[in-house]
């Protein structure tokens, strides 16, 4: 077997780990502003399922496509988070300069708000680029999933935690630099995908690879503008034959 064709897993391994180096110099460039870091995650995330699933992404086209489809949505999502963990951050700093037993009591509680809080987020993405909903839904959505997977949750957050002690040692020898630049964001949550994802695609009613399995569990919220029409009874069934069951729509396709 040649490993050097562009089907060899040693190929496939590469322009994998070419697309994640890619995708996260572009995340970098794109959070600068720091108000745009949610667009920014919700574009990678994009990339990263279709990565997981083995399909053929042009990683600068789409992932710019999904920042612009993305942005309003996520950016409020992002800020929401940001100040929610500003102020849990506060809380953190301001207890431990008090010093008493309930300054200790207000630091666990702060801790413990501020971890749930990421672990949330480290959801809400997901969803948010893979899925059509209000912002008050994906938040909702999110926290269940942090209670209904417990242990993918812990799993992330351990993953999130080893990268980031990884990072802060790279940090003290700027010769491994380089490294950090390329891997600091996208990998990470690279990892964290293929965690959550099973969970993603038994509600898509597809396997690891995106072919489909089953019927999906969530479709397109529809407009709330649109009015409500009442079933032909002589088409009803053909109709309902047709409509996945559930509650959302998978974003990928667009």
């Amino acid at each position: 077997m040649n490993i050097f064709r562009y089907d060899s897993p040693l190929m496939q391994f590469l322009s994998r780990a070419a697309d994640l180096i890619w995708v996260n110099l572009l995340v970098l460039i794109c959070s600068l502003p720091v108000f745009t870091i949610g667009a920014s995650l919700s574009a990678m995330e994009n990339i990263i399922y279709k990565i997981l699933h083995n399909e053929d992404v042009s990683v600068t086209k789409e992932f710019f496509q999904a920042f612009g489809k993305n942005f309003k949505q996520a950016t409020v999502i992002w800020l929401i988070i940001l100040a929610v963990e500003g102020v849990l951050g506060y809380d953190f700093y301001y207890s431990r300069q008090i010093g008493t037993n309930v300054s200790e009591v207000m630091l666990t509680v702060a801790v413990i708000l501020f971890v749930l809080v990421y672990a949330m987020m480290l959801y809400i993405f997901p969803l948010q680029s893979h899925y059509y909903n209000k912002t008050k839904d994906l938040f909702k959505n999110a926290a269940i999933l942090v209670i209904v997977h417990p242990v993918r949750t812990i799993i992330m957050l351990a993953i999130q935690a080893i990268f980031m002690g990884i990072g802060f040692l790279i940090v003290l020898d700027y010769r491994f630099i380089p490294v950090l630049v390329c891997f600091c964001i996208s990998l990470p949550w690279y990892f964290c995908a293929c965690v959550h994802m099973p969970v993603f695609d038994k509600l898509d009613g597809v396997d690891k690879f995106g072919n489909k399995i089953g019927p999906e569990t969530f479709k397109k919220e529809s407009d709330s503008t649109e009015e409500t029409e009442e079933p032909d009874p002589e088409t009803s069934d053909e109709d309902e034959s047709e409509e996945p069951d559930g509650e959302e729509e998978d974003k990928s396709e667009s």
